[in-house]
């Protein structure tokens, strides 16, 4: 059975702000294996880790990063989290918000010595296969909103050269672990793909997507995730496992 890596949603952001310092350093105490962030480009050309496009009624793009900082003290940069992953022992899952800052994520990943532990993802696919053009060392997962069976994964994977896909199903349905089961993950891999899979918060479900077998899970609750994956991979505590519920 494969024990899942324990991805931390923009860090162990049920506790604490997404994408924040302290999110991280949470996530790392906790026991995840990965921090998944969201990185955008501002007006200077600096990459910053948030999620939302726009601060107020401007576009993040729109904005210097000294404008940025001003009204968000502890914005995190890419360069930094880059920077402090190695020395937390942390891997790092960067999603691409916009575009445009594909080749300059996939150059700044390429040029890290903790490159073999980022992966950068996207939902926007020729983005990706953009990026892996100029850096093919770099992991890559495709983003996928729309449920699919897995060969129509495989197609497009393989159509943006990615490394991995991540179906991000968690508001597709009230019990989204029933869009998987073993066999279609069992396909992936076939096809050399890692699977990431959405995140998810409840103890049931988080259960029911361990026992799929997926390489990774997403969570903003990483320390209930870390104790799920090692139980279940010890194959004690079912007693507790029903009780997490």
């Amino acid at each position: 059975m494969i024990k899942p890596q324990v991805i931390a949603h923009r860090g162990s952001s049920a506790a604490y702000p997404e994408n924040s310092w302290a999110a991280f350093e949470a996530a790392v105490a906790k026991g995840a294996d990965v921090i998944e962030c969201d990185v955008q480009g501002t007006r200077d050309g600096v990459l910053v880790i948030r999620h939302d496009l726009r601060i107020g009624n401007r576009l993040i793009a729109e904005c210097s990063v000294a404008e940025i900082e001003a009204l968000e003290p502890g914005l995190v940069r890419l360069a930094e989290l880059l920077a402090w992953a190695p020395r937390a022992n942390i891997g790092l899952l960067v999603e691409i918000k916009d575009p445009d800052i594909a080749m300059s994520v996939g150059a700044m990943a390429a040029a890290s010595p903790w490159s073999e532990r980022i992966v950068v993802g996207s939902f926007h696919g020729p983005a990706l296969a953009a990026m892996k053009v100029r850096t093919r060392a770099v992991k890559t997962s495709l983003m996928l909103g729309s449920v699919l069976v897995a060969q129509d994964m495989v197609r497009l994977a393989f159509a943006y050269h990615a490394d991995g896909v991540h179906p991000c199903w968690e508001s597709r349905s009230p019990h989204p672990h029933r869009l998987l089961d073993t066999a279609a993950i069992g396909f992936l891999h076939g096809a050399g793909l890692a699977v990431t899979l959405w995140h998810e918060e409840r103890a049931g479900e988080l259960r029911a997507l361990v026992a799929l077998g997926p390489d990774a899970i997403c969570t903003n609750e990483p320390a209930l995730l870390r104790e799920i994956v090692d139980m279940a991979a010890t194959g004690r505590g079912a007693e507790r496992l029903v009780a997490l519920e």
